[in-house]
């Protein structure tokens, strides 16, 4: 389909090898995406020969931004250009849902946070706070559901408020890693000595340690169910967090008389109107 007057496929190795490419980098032709019944040609040979040499290969999570793609006309070579157009709107992004961290529930100050949540909201809505009594014999004076309610969205304020403390922190500790393995590395240039061959050993491990715990986090906004081990796997669910917020991005909208908008203030005014319908 894209070739033109060839005998027999040209270079099956090296056309494998880019699909290989492609498949494990995630990439896409987005011409060949955008164009998928079309017949032409960025190259022109001998003997009337044509082919579609040229090509734009992009990520999958920044198909959505491409707004168009085409092959121009060639002028003083045998190649024609490839052009892309791609338009970036700015997207507000919206607060999400929130998943709850599970792994603070190793962290002693967490778990010692949440048992005094708990044990504020019990005395807060408790029906008599003077009475020395067991939890569970307690009267209250609002509905076990809606205590329940409550002590869930105290706990809930308190492991965002604790997992934004940890980030805040957590980054403030890789960039003081990243400049002590910087002043190693120029120290290793000057004098190459196994004591600083150690040390910087030591704070590249403790550096991965603490990406290690973020890949952790990775995974678990991710929605992962398995986990790779490795390498590839820490990329395998960076890639797959990406995605996910791509997937959420509206690029552009069709209304109904066929008008298309990409201002993405526009597009959420007519989602919010659109689904007005079904409230009132």
């Amino acid at each position: 389909m894209d070739t033109l007057h060839y005998r027999s496929e040209n270079n099956p190795q090296s056309k494998a090898k880019i699909h290989e490419v492609m498949h494990e980098l995630d990439l896409l032709d987005i011409w060949r995406q955008q164009h998928p019944f079309d017949n032409r040609y960025s190259w022109r040979g001998p003997n009337h020969k044509q082919s579609r040499l040229d090509y734009f290969m992009i990520t999958s999570d920044i198909e959505a931004f491409v707004v168009s793609s085409d092959i121009g006309i060639s002028y003083r070579s045998d190649h024609s250009p490839v052009l892309i157009n791609l338009r970036f709107s700015s997207q507000i992004r919206g607060k999400g849902t929130w998943k709850f961290n599970n792994s603070l529930l190793r962290e002693t100050e967490f778990i010692d946070k949440v048992k005094g949540d708990i044990k504020t909201v019990i005395e807060e809505y408790e029906s008599d706070p003077s009475m020395d009594i067991e939890t569970e014999d307690k009267q209250f004076n609002i509905s076990y559901q809606l205590l329940w309610d409550m002590i869930k969205m105290k706990v809930r304020g308190s492991a965002i408020s604790f997992s934004s403390f940890q980030k805040k922190e957590g980054n403030k500790k890789e960039k003081e890693l990243l400049y002590k393995i910087s002043l190693l590395d120029e120290k290793l240039l000057e004098n190459n000595l196994p004591s600083v061959y150690q040390e910087r050993e030591g704070i590249e491990l403790e550096l991965k340690i603490l990406r290690e715990k973020n890949v952790k986090g990775i995974i678990t906004r991710a929605k992962a169910r398995w986990q790779v081990e490795g390498e590839k796997g820490s990329n395998y669910f960076c890639n797959l967090e990406k995605k996910h917020y791509t997937e959420k991005i509206i690029p552009k909208l069709i209304l109904e008389d066929e008008t298309e908008i990409t201002d993405p203030s526009t597009i959420r005014n007519e989602q919010k109107q659109f689904y007005k319908k079904f409230i009132y």
